[in-house]
């Protein structure tokens, strides 16, 4: 599996949502475009009316993720060797490594949620578009991003793939050590590590989708249902108007 299919996969997996590929790409509610096996392709935004009447509103706290899929850290206070004569006094050695060529490391400790708060006016709007001929019913729309002060996501390319970075001897050994960690300054040695993304933000590394599809009876994911007036007007690839669609969340 390429590297940001599996990526996508392995987060989706551990969070139920989407993960932003690049991870520092831009994400913005409203953005809409089609699900790519594991991961979301950008095609454009709703009209900047229909972002505001669909509104908005925050988490009441933040999130944390400290998620490690196929890897380890460790903190190493007697490092040796080459490694050692680059962390200086009072210093310790950060060893993160991985058993697989399919390794994740994704910490940030403080993400932010923000959604869009009318699914019932998403659902309109799509679905007037739909009519109109001016929606792909394969497009998906973002309507909750989560947004990361900072953030260090790390991939593997190989089995055996390690990383260190010179931290302080005493330090936690936590999201919140590696989410703030700097390639700069604190990277001490790399190899077999694909994707590195130390210390940066602020970033949109996650976020939900929802799409307009054909009713299915009993879907436990509908948040918006509207049956078509059999008198509404018929756009040129409609055929069958009295069809309910639904917007799914997912």
């Amino acid at each position: 599996m390429p590297t940001d299919q599996q990526y996508g996969a392995s987060i989706r997996a551990e969070t139920s949502l989407f993960a932003n590929w690049p991870p520092n790409t831009p994400r913005e509610i409203g953005d809409f475009g089609r699900v790519n096996g594991s991961l979301f392709d950008f095609y454009g935004r709703l009209t900047p009316e229909e972002i505001e009447a669909l509104g908005s509103r925050e988490g009441p706290s933040p999130a944390s993720y400290d998620i490690m899929i196929k890897s380890t850290r460790s903190l190493n206070a007697h490092a040796s060797g080459e490694a050692n004569a680059k962390v200086a006094d009072g210093k310790a050695l950060l060893e993160i490594k991985f058993t697989s060529d399919q390794g994740v490391v994704f910490a940030a400790p403080s993400v932010s949620i923000t959604e869009i708060t009318d699914l019932l006016a998403l659902g309109r709007f799509l679905n007037k578009r739909r009519l109109e001929g001016n929606w792909d019913t394969d497009h998906a729309v973002v309507v909750q991003v989560s947004k990361a002060d900072s953030a260090t996501i790390l991939l593997s390319k190989e089995d055996g793939a390690e990383i260190n970075f010179e931290v302080s001897a005493n330090a936690p050994v936590n999201a919140q050590l590696v989410a703030k960690l700097d390639a700069g300054t604190s990277m001490v040695d790399s190899h077999g590590v694909g994707i590195k993304i130390i210390g940066e933000g602020p970033l949109t590394p996650l976020f939900k989708l929802a799409y307009l599809k054909k009713k299915i009876f009993g879907d436990p994911k509908i948040v918006y249902r509207e049956a078509i007036a059999p008198d509404a007007p018929q756009a040129p690839d409609i055929h069958d108007i009295d069809d309910d669609y639904v917007l799914t969340v997912f």
